[in-house]
């Protein structure tokens, strides 16, 4: 039976007088990919922040592989429950290449000290190869592995996405959050990111919640999909559930989901 990898309960944070998020529950279990959607300004990218601890929550609680996140810093949640999350908006070291984009968050999982470093020894050897080759192979399943040298600002757009995904990886997460993955992405960069989203969960065996506008992208990758609403979940089901709710339909203005 699969594991809960991400718990929420009740979860809810308000703003002076605005409830921007009101008691969402939901869960993220081994293996499964996610949807989170609604429309613009629903609080889809609040939530994601409350979960991974850039918000502190008003009410509710987040536990991720079994561990509440209440006191914990959000580099504190990203180390010790094993997650990783993109971003709306790219956070990309710009300046930096592909390749070093990958190996500065490859670091986080290193058990080598300074002094291995500074004597480069064996272990701190063995150790850079073993991040290096891993990053490779990331790289390699994204299409990305010929571009190694590349500033990451003059990357396309696209493949901008890609690597903020790779990054994220690298880390070795057990769940991850993507925030709007395919945006600024053309159909067929699209379709080609739906495919390895569900290589990469069966390849890592992990948990994946991503929220999404591309309602072709959530339908064809999601076995279940949470509906946000004005900050209330309003729906929970599979693709064909919410495609059909007569809530979800009305919150997106009648258009098709």
């Amino acid at each position: 039976m699969s594991q809960s990898l991400l718990q929420v309960q009740g979860l809810g944070i308000s703003f002076g007088g605005l409830k921007a998020v009101q008691n969402v529950t939901l869960e993220v279990k081994e293996r499964e990919i996610v949807g989170l959607i609604g429309p613009n300004g629903a609080g889809k990218t609040t939530f994601f922040n409350l979960v991974t601890g850039i918000y502190k929550p008003t009410t509710g609680h987040v536990a991720i592989v079994g561990k509440s996140t209440e006191n914990l810093k959000s580099f504190e949640i990203t180390n010790e429950c094993f997650c990783a999350r993109t971003f709306q908006n790219i956070r990309l070291f710009r300046d930096l290449t592909v390749m070093e984009n990958v190996l500065v968050a490859s670091h986080k999982r290193v058990d080598y000290g300074l002094l291995s470093v500074l004597l480069h020894s064996q272990k701190f050897q063995t150790k850079e190869m073993e991040i290096r080759a891993r990053a490779r192979k990331l790289l390699s399943i994204f299409k990305l592995d010929g571009k190694e040298d590349e500033l990451a600002c003059n990357l396309p757009y696209g493949d901008q996405r890609k690597l903020e995904i790779v990054r994220a990886l690298s880390t070795e997460p057990k769940l991850l959050f993507l925030d709007e993955p395919a945006a600024g992405m053309n159909q067929q960069e699209t379709a080609e990111l739906l495919k390895l989203v569900k290589f990469v969960r069966d390849t890592f065996q992990i948990g994946i919640l991503v929220i999404e506008h591309d309602m072709k992208f959530i339908m064809g990758v999601c076995e279940r999909i949470y509906v946000l609403d004005h900050g209330m979940l309003i729906a929970e089901g599979n693709p064909e559930q919410i495609r059909k709710n007569p809530e979800v339909i009305k919150a997106y203005l009648g258009e098709e989901v």
